[in-house]
């Protein structure tokens, strides 16, 4: 896990509009820069931090899942990364203040005990 990078996409996300944020996808749109410019999720609005060239899938689109492994040295298939990431959150917390809080949560403590309930929505939030 990538602590320093993680820190990174926190500071980043909180300053992303809420009506510009959106964890169910990692972008709308077609674009296949850096900026993502549009509604989108943490990852796919913090590819902006990273100088490298974003990998693309057979289809020529962002493969935000091998980037965020890449950049975040989390697999996404992984408890850490569900928890960060996943799309679930859209229905219960879906604002950058509450992905930032998770990821800081997540460097400084690892993910919670019962994180599943947490993303279903089953049980208190752990990161306020």
């Amino acid at each position: 896990m990538d602590k320093g990078n993680l820190e990174r996409m926190a500071d980043y996300i909180e300053t992303i509009p809420q009506e510009k944020f959106d964890m169910w996808k990692f972008r709308t749109g077609e674009k296949v820069d850096h900026e993502c410019g549009s509604v989108g999720c943490a990852t796919g609005h913090c590819t902006v931090l990273d100088e490298n060239p974003l990998p693309l899938d057979k289809s020529g689109d962002i493969d935000f899942l091998a980037w965020s492994k890449e950049f975040t040295g989390l697999d996404p298939d992984s408890d850490e990364w569900l928890y960060l990431f996943a799309g679930d959150w859209a229905a219960v917390d879906n604002t950058p203040t509450g992905a930032a809080q998770r990821i800081r949560y997540v460097n400084r403590n690892g993910v919670p005990r019962y994180w599943y309930n947490e993303v279903k929505g089953r049980a208190p939030l752990s990161y306020f």
